[in-house]
């Protein structure tokens, strides 16, 4: 029940924003082209921590979004733009820094509609965000999911 009630927020916002919540053209097609990466068990035990972090923060922030909580969403925004990042030379590929960078700056553009309680702006900003996420899960979520799919023997 929980998981159809967000849907079906997720699917109100890219009503109401410009621009739709799926990954653009171009998103999709950079998604394609990465190869896939290998990290470090370091990097891979810090990605794990933080999107575990992000997950907590992305359901709660949905539903004060949705429910137009300024202060609630503004918190969970803020927590999210001011997460750890991998440093430069820790990144599994460029296209990864270059979405890490959007997420901080599509979650700053959140906090800021936040602030000024503008529906609208707020709309627009967690639309753009949720396109990053999506972008980023595209390239890197779901081809390990894939992989480790895969690696799992025929019952």
């Amino acid at each position: 029940m929980r998981l159809l009630v967000v849907a079906v927020i997720v699917t109100s916002f890219s009503a109401l924003a410009q621009e739709s919540v799926f990954p653009s053209k171009e998103e999709r097609k950079m998604a394609r082209l990465l190869e896939p990466q290998q990290v470090t068990a370091e990097v891979k035990a810090f990605l794990k921590l933080k999107m575990k972090a992000h997950n907590k923060d992305m359901r709660d922030l949905v539903l004060a979004v949705a429910t137009l909580k300024y202060d609630e969403a503004k918190r969970f925004a803020q927590g999210i733009a001011n997460s750890p990042r991998l440093a430069d030379e820790a990144t599994p590929a460029p296209a990864f820094k270059t979405l890490q960078d959007a997420l901080k700056k599509d979650a700053t553009a959140v906090v800021e509609a936040c602030e000024k309680k503008d529906p609208d702006a707020l709309a627009a900003s967690f639309d753009s965000m949720m396109a990053t996420c999506m972008s980023c899960h595209n390239a890197y979520l779901v081809p390990l999911r894939e992989e480790k799919a895969a690696k799992k023997p025929a019952k």
